[in-house]
């Protein structure tokens, strides 16, 4: 099932009560959840009735928990599973590891448990509770495993691909719908080539134009042109791995470059928080194990661009990018809020060295 057909029918209150949502565009699938929790959960009894739970060794048995608990003062729950070992690619060798004596180098399903967390999970999908949504998120996913199998069975799968560029003009028109305005699609086109397909960015520049129209009900392509520069992207690679390298003085240099560029700071803010988001992605896929080829196809990064962060991100320490990134989100916060957006930058870019 493409994304949309996924929204139309969580819009239209067809809630199934298991969805596997995958693939490599975090944003929509975050967008898949947005509506699924709009629809399932209300607001008051949210602390009951929502529940997120990451990798563990207890998450399928805590999610079967949640799941068969009958919600509390509302028709139902939402229980969130994130990245579940049982549905991801395996690591390199944890086949073997797994494999009970005499397995050969089958399927996945050949070398899978049949007991413990993931039977007890399987044994639910055959019948699942009614008043419990059970959503599986994940970057990637083993079609060929047990549970993967099953999930698809019991509910529906849900696949969150990057857009090509024609997708992207169509998704960045209906988000500005959803916000009151109309894009038109010469500026919409104009909008993707200039900020690329990362939709996160693009609704980062989305905001910023719905800002600046005002009350104007249609966004044009000469607002475009005078809000969204066309920013150098090689330069602000140069920036960030300056920053992970803790160059400072071609970081500043790079910064006064770029802040000549643009329109105005949010816009580097914005490229420089991706860029750290790419950090972690790849840091998780390197922990995979998986070769770099593969591992690039499912960051959708060219090999070598994908080699080269790979490289950086062994340096750095996960806790460093979460912390960055959490400080970039109170730079955004900062300005936001109308704090000066040059120094702000300036002195988020400064203390990312610090750290």
């Amino acid at each position: 099932m493409h994304y949309h057909e996924a929204l139309t029918e969580i819009g239209q209150g067809r809630i199934r009560p298991v969805y596997l949502v995958h693939g490599g565009e975090p944003f929509l699938i975050e967008e898949v959840h947005r509506a699924l929790r709009a629809a399932v959960v209300r607001p008051e009894s949210a602390d009951f009735n929502y529940h997120v739970l990451e990798p563990g060794p207890d998450q399928i048995a805590q999610a079967l928990s949640l799941a068969e608990t009958q919600p509390f003062f509302a028709e139902r729950r939402l229980v969130v599973v994130k990245d579940c070992p049982a549905i991801v690619p395996r690591r390199k060798g944890g086949a073997e590891k797994e494999a009970p004596p005499g397995v050969g180098e089958g399927s996945p399903d050949e070398a899978e448990p049949s007991g413990g967390g993931d039977g007890a999970l399987l044994h639910y999908l055959k019948a699942p509770v009614p008043s419990t949504v059970l959503l599986f998120t994940a970057g990637a996913v083993d079609a060929r495993r047990k549970v993967t199998k099953a999930l698809a069975a019991a509910g529906a799968v849900v696949e969150c691909r990057p857009l090509k560029p024609e997708d992207a003009v169509m998704w960045v028109q209906n988000r500005a719908q959803s916000r009151g305005k109309h894009l038109n699609t010469r500026a919409a086109g104009l909008l993707v080539e200039r900020v690329g397909t990362d939709l996160r960015l693009l609704d980062g520049e989305l905001e910023k134009l719905v800002l600046y129209a005002g009350k104007a009900r249609e966004i044009q392509a000469r607002d475009v042109e005078r809000m969204v520069a066309n920013m150098a992207e090689t330069e602000i690679f140069r920036l960030t791995d300056a920053v992970l390298h803790r160059d400072r003085a071609r970081a500043i240099a790079l910064l006064d470059r770029l802040l000549r560029q643009v329109d105005h700071p949010l816009q580097l803010l914005v490229a420089i928080t991706n860029r750290f988001r790419q950090v972690l992605l790849v840091k998780a896929l390197e922990d995979r194990g998986l070769n770099r080829r593969d591992a690039a196809a499912q960051a959708h990064m060219h090999p070598y661009a994908y080699g080269k962060l790979a490289d950086h991100a062994r340096a750095v320490p996960r806790s460093q990018v979460h912390r960055a990134l959490e400080r970039l989100l109170e730079a955004d916060l900062a300005m936001k809020s109308g704090f000066d957006p040059r120094l702000t930058l300036e002195t988020v870019v400064v203390e990312l060295m610090g750290e």
